[in-house]
């Protein structure tokens, strides 16, 4: 699969732009409202999870990598909560 980033018919692409959306949201919400922590890791591994997926059509081990990381620490995260 050769995908350039300007190809954004490719349904693939708009789910790394919202898997990304939702980590970085979830991210900067957490900082500044750590309160409401168990809808932010929901959407943080939502967003993980949506990049997982990607990462695994175009074979990207390395970000598979650290999204399985990604979505195992808010699991556990959202066990403390």
């Amino acid at each position: 699969m050769n995908v350039v980033w300007s190809d954004l018919s490719a349904p693939e692409q708009w789910l790394s732009l919202l898997g990304s959306a939702l980590i970085l949201i979830a991210y900067a919400l957490m900082v500044s409202r750590p309160h409401l922590g168990r809808i932010y890791y929901t959407m943080s591994l939502v967003g993980g999870i949506c990049l997982l997926v990607t990462a695994g059509i175009y074979r990207n081990a390395g970000l598979m990598i650290l999204e399985l990381a990604w979505i195992g620490i808010n699991l556990w995260g959202l066990r403390r909560t």
